[in-house]
């Protein structure tokens, strides 16, 4: 068995001791009953009504006690306690009653009906007790719902009360003048007393075990008192169930007991409504006290991390009115903290964006969304605030409101970007000046190679072509000896990969096809070269009326295509390239996807990238878009679009 706890073993020590004495109590007064009746015999009306009153203004006590102690606390035990003792109270004066025969109300000494109140008020209250003793949930109940339980027990109490005067004859024979109380009585008695032991048992062994621990909304209740009541009320059955006439001294007896029984129920009563709601208020109490003392260190610690933000933190209600600013707010505006508390937020605005301000807030609290950025002025958002001497600068902000009490609250948390927005306006104009130049060291590059492969075809190539020719005629004069004529031979041979190369090197400096046949011819002699040069199928799929473009754009698209395939001799493996070009009104679109091993965003990203970095550099300056993808394994694709007109 679980031991006792500390603070339940004296009283449940002092319950069991009472219940004993109260046993041998009635065991003394029952054997000495022929000198205990004397005395009763002086008055037994007197001792029945004023012990029936005693017990019934007990049960009214329980009754007050559990319906009204606290009703914020007021538990479902609490209610059915409340209104099993009203009933009792209100039975057990049904019985007096009837017990000292009022020919009002009932006739003279109907015993019958008196013992029906009375067996109708000691079972509703022996269920109770074993109800309560299986340890049953017990949630607070509401105002209606307690309501709704005392008009039941009510209505029940009427009905019975009824039976009794109404139907006396519905209800088994309880007492005949003849032979006293009948047998049904005697088996109610009975009933009764094993239900008493039961419930006494029960609580006993709660107490025993303690409180439960385990489930918070377990009965909480004073199960020392209830296994005294239980004990009690089942001893007094026993001294009732031998009555024999009014006078007996067990009427006495089993009185005396009923009414310890009761004063014991009204201790646990108290127990439950009066303590327990004590001890969840202080409980409570210290809770609140607890929890105002975290708010408040919160709230310090919220205003300590506001006062010194670095950013400017301003809090306005729906008419504007700054409700809180930070010192750093202040400052950046150029006012005092102090002086802009209650003034309109407008004040920190320019004039041009004052009127329609107010506008955009209610809006933004109207959207739904909590929380947003500010402005829409470059990448990074910024608004326009005024200082306290008239000049603007730029601000990053961000807004976020919330419900207070039925009002929008709004907080804007904000800095200052004017250096961050002049070096991004000079990086911008710096970044736009690196492209121009680039764009035009381009054009000088393209006009330098096309120069070169101008003399290099026109000059060199005609003089190595006339040399070549001189040489020949040379070689067909008959008094040249047989050895100078493999010399010469030689030497036309030499001539001749001269001229190859020459061609070879001009070609790449300025194809004359770009010049001589357009785009679309270039792009198709590239494409045999590049395939027989490098043995990898080569594609191109185009329409060469779709390629008659100006020379700027077909020097940067073969520019582009010869870099790529380029590429994909030296890094790709591939097996296959494709080059597809796609023709808009407004732009063209091309594409060269291989289906080599791929590239990798690092790879992408390198700074010796230069290939990458020229072609994107080209599109840029013809205001286009660059895009390359891939995976590894997967091969890689270039796109670009370029527009016609800008």
């Amino acid at each position: 068995m679980t031991s006792t706890p500390r603070s339940t073993a004296p009283a449940l020590k002092q319950a069991i001791a009472a219940a004993v004495f109260a046993l041998i109590a009635s065991l003394i007064l029952w054997t000495n009953q022929q000198h205990v009746s004397r005395f009763f015999m002086l008055s037994p009306l007197l001792v029945h009504t004023l012990l029936e009153t005693i017990t019934i203004t007990i049960f009214v006590s329980v009754f007050i006690v559990c319906w009204n102690a606290f009703g914020g606390y007021r538990s479902r035990s609490s209610v059915v306690l409340a209104v099993t003792f009203l009933s009792a109270a209100i039975l057990g004066f049904v019985h007096a009653i009837s017990f000292q025969g009022m020919p009002e109300f009932t006739g003279p000494s109907d015993m019958h009906k008196s013992f029906s109140a009375w067996i109708a008020s000691r079972a509703i209250i022996a269920l109770t007790l074993l109800g309560l003793s299986m340890n049953p949930k017990d949630p607070n109940l509401s105002q209606k719902q307690s309501d709704a339980f005392l008009m039941t027990g009510l209505v029940l109490t009427a009905v019975i009360c009824g039976i009794i005067f109404l139907f006396p004859h519905a209800v088994p024979l309880m007492y005949s003048e003849q032979h006293g109380q009948t047998n049904f009585k005697i088996a109610c008695e009975i009933v009764l007393i094993l239900i008493n032991l039961i419930s006494a048992a029960l609580f006993l062994k709660h107490s025993l075990k303690g409180p439960d621990q385990q489930v918070e909304d377990r009965l909480e209740i004073a199960r020392v008192p209830l296994f005294l009541a239980s004990w009690l009320m089942g001893i007094s059955e026993v001294y009732f169930s031998l009555y024999a006439e009014r006078s007996d001294v067990n009427v006495a007896i089993g009185h005396f007991l009923q009414l310890a029984a009761a004063i014991a129920i009204y201790r646990s009563m108290v127990a439950i409504n009066i303590h327990k709601p004590y001890t969840r208020l202080a409980t409570q109490t210290i809770e609140i006290a607890r929890s105002a003392s975290e708010l408040a260190a919160q709230r310090e610690r919220l205003h300590r991390m506001i006062d010194t933000a670095i950013d400017g933190i301003i809090t306005v209600d729906e008419h504007q009115t700054i409700l809180m600013i930070n010192p750093a707010a202040a400052a950046i505006f150029g006012y005092d903290a102090e002086y802009l508390m209650g003034k309109s937020l407008t004040l920190l605005l320019p004039e041009r964006h004052r009127a329609g301000h107010g506008g955009h807030l209610k809006k933004f609290g109207e959207t739904g969304s909590t929380r947003r950025k500010m402005g829409s002025h470059y990448e990074d958002f910024y608004i326009t605030g005024r200082r306290a001497d008239g000049t603007e600068f730029p601000m990053e902000a961000s807004i976020a409101h919330q419900l207070e009490n039925g009002a929008r609250i709004y907080t804007v948390i904000f800095r200052d970007i004017t250096d961050r927005k002049i070096a991004k306006e000079k990086m911008a104009q710096y970044h736009e000046e690196l492209s121009q130049l680039s764009a035009a060291l381009q054009s000088i590059r393209e006009e330098e190679r096309k120069h070169i492969a101008r003399e290099l075809h026109d000059d060199l190539g005609q003089l190595l072509a006339a040399l070549r020719m001189d040489l020949t005629l040379v070689q067909r004069a008959p008094e040249l000896a047989a050895k100078s004529q493999s010399a010469i031979q030689s030497m036309d041979q030499l001539i001749l990969t001269a001229i190859t190369t020459l061609r070879r090197i001009a070609t790449d400096l300025r194809p004359r096809a770009l010049d001589e046949g357009g785009l679309y011819f270039a792009l198709q002699t590239l494409q045999r070269e590049f395939s027989h040069r490098h043995m990898i199928d080569c594609e191109l799929i185009a329409d060469e009326d779709q390629l008659t473009l100006d020379d700027a754009r077909s020097t940067a698209i073969f520019r582009i295509v010869q870099e790529s395939l380029t590429n994909v001799a030296r890094h790709a493996e591939a097996s296959a390239v494709t080059i597809e070009f796609e023709h808009f009104p407004d732009k063209i679109v091309f594409s060269i996807c291989d289906n080599g091993k791929g590239i990798d965003e690092e790879d992408m990203r390198k700074s010796r990238s230069f290939g990458l970095v020229g072609m994107r550099e080209r599109v840029k300056a013809m205001h286009g878009h660059f895009h390359v993808s891939g995976n590894a394994g997967e091969g890689t694709c270039l796109h670009v679009e370029l527009p016609f007109s800008r």
